[in-house]
């Protein structure tokens, strides 16, 4: 892809240099820019050559166009930054959730192990698994409060 690339900026600048080396003679006349506006005295350049401002102006364009892909790219690398951090958040979350899951799931796993008749039922050790969940859910800071700026919301 890379080699695509150079090969097409090449044919681009060959291209470019034929234009100008076959209309050598066109682009040579120099050129007044007046402006007229209303209630305002009538404005013109210094003679310019026409090359000048067919350069001129492919600058100014890839000078936008350049700030415009910047532009982009900070936004784009704005929401990976929020992004990536709330994935951090997420994964701190289940991990908590996990660590606060496994005493109660070991401490089933003892209940269940002993004889048949001492196993309790599942309806009396799901209420204490469900009170460790929320316990450990009411610890775990809300996702949406991590100091993430969101560059999709303009305050």
């Amino acid at each position: 892809m890379r080699y695509i690339k150079v090969l097409l900026l090449v044919l681009v600048f060959f291209l470019c240099m034929v234009f100008f080396f076959q209309n050598q003679e066109v682009l040579s006349k120099e050129m007044v820019l007046k402006l007229h506006l209303f209630f305002t005295p009538p404005m013109a350049s210094i003679p310019l050559p026409l090359y000048f401002l067919v350069l001129a102006a492919f600058l100014v364009g890839a000078l936008l166009a350049i700030l415009m892909l910047a532009w982009d790219k900070m936004h784009l690398s704005a929401r990976l930054m929020k992004a990536t951090w709330r994935v951090r958040a997420l994964e701190k979350e289940a991990e908590q959730l996990k660590n606060a899951l496994e005493p109660s799931a070991a401490r089933g796993f003892k209940l269940f192990s002993r004889s048949s008749k001492e196993a309790p039922s599942a309806e009396k050790t799901a209420p204490k698994a469900m009170a460790a969940t929320t316990s450990a859910t009411a610890s775990v800071t809300n996702v949406e409060d991590v100091a993430a700026p969101d560059p999709d919301k303009h305050a």
